[in-house]
């Protein structure tokens, strides 16, 4: 028993009386980068939705009933196609009346030209009197104005009676229709409902972006641009910058930019959701880290520094350009400077650490 006592007090306290050693934690590991000025190579990700080049409603320009419709919906035309003719037999009557006014007024005209003639041979026989003659000559002037004004009036007709046969005004492909056979239709552009086709130019779209204030400038006409989108997942579809507003909104402080997609084979189809990706390239060398270095904390971002100690020193920088992955530290760091990647919430000034560089 006082055997057993013993080797329990030598187990408690430690042989000879001697205190148990302390277990002493190693330092945690932590992967560190090494800070160096470099021209970042970036991408720029903005959505947007495709619109087709020209997209247009056609309305009807003469008043009538649809006698009779040529293309539907998905249908290609060409410019110049006939889409729909129109019965409008106002305009027809007009047009012949017209035509009829125009016909007695030349051969008043006639009358006044052969009469204006004889009235000249009587007066260099001193028959008539030279007051008689001026008139027949104003009169003849009248009669000549007279079939000018009727021309102007078949003229005007005839145009629209050839308003009764809508035309593709350019080719495309007919996205909407909005009329039946025996429908009245009128030249009402004023009417949100009185269109009769939709027709979209989808050989090329357009895709319009608001690039941010600070990538703005090194967007630019003729830049290449990359088209990504979920229903083609291993595909990109190539586009290019084609105009920018060269102006910043006041309010969103964003820059409008025109992107033209080449859509020969109709691949892509207007109202797309896209994902246009900038490959931007900076010009002015600056210190790029990776964006997980960075720490945010109520005053200002942090990054964890390691000095050739291994201890941790926590500093304050400024950043510039996010370029996604990257960012653009404008103060507190040094080219050469080691700096932990990833780190915890809970590090702290002076901690010791196993640094290791990283594989990334």
């Amino acid at each position: 028993m006082l055997l057993l006592a013993g080797l329990g007090l030598i187990n408690r306290f430690g042989l000879l009386g001697q205190k148990p050693r302390a277990t002493i934690a190693s330092p945690p590991t932590v992967a560190y980068i090494v800070a160096h000025h470099s021209k970042p190579e970036s991408e720029m990700v903005l959505p947007g939705t495709l619109e087709p080049e020209r997209d247009t409603a056609l309305y009807a320009q003469a008043t009538g009933y649809v006698k009779q419709w040529l293309v539907d919906i998905g249908a290609d035309v060409h410019q110049g196609q006939l889409l729909l003719v129109i019965d409008s037999p106002e305009v027809d009557q007009n047009l012949a009346h017209a035509q009829a006014a125009l016909a007695s007024a030349k051969a008043n005209w006639q009358i006044a030209i052969i009469t204006l003639k004889r009235s000249r041979e009587l007066l260099a026989r001193q028959f008539l009197a030279q007051q008689t003659v001026d008139d027949q000559e104003a009169l003849m002037q009248a009669r000549e104005a007279e079939v000018h004004a009727s021309e102007a009036d078949v003229r005007r007709y005839q145009e629209l009676k050839d308003f009764e046969r809508v035309v593709a005004p350019f080719s495309g492909r007919i996205t909407m229709r909005n009329v039946e056979k025996g429908q009245l239709v009128n030249p009402n552009t004023a009417d949100p409902k009185g269109w009769l086709y939709h027709l979209a130019a989808l050989d090329r779209l357009r895709l319009y972006v608001n690039v941010p204030q600070n990538q703005a400038r090194y967007v630019h006409p003729q830049m290449s641009v990359t088209l990504t989108l979920s229903e083609f997942p291993k595909r990109e579809f190539q586009g290019q910058v084609y105009l920018t507003a060269g102006a910043l909104d006041p309010q969103s402080k964003t820059m409008l930019t025109e992107i033209l997609v080449p859509n020969a084979h109709h691949e892509l189809a207007s109202g797309s959701y896209v994902e246009s990706h900038f490959p931007l390239k900076i010009d002015d060398p600056a210190i790029i880290v990776p964006s997980n270095v960075l720490i945010i904390r109520s005053d200002g971002s942090k990054v964890a520094l390691l000095d050739e100690h291994g201890v941790v020193h926590l500093k304050t920088v400024a950043t510039g350009r996010d370029f996604g992955t990257t960012v653009e530290i404008l103060s507190g760091l040094q080219d050469g400077d080691k700096v932990i990647t990833n780190p915890s919430d809970a590090i702290q000034e002076g901690a010791r650490v196993n640094p290791q560089p990283s594989k990334e």
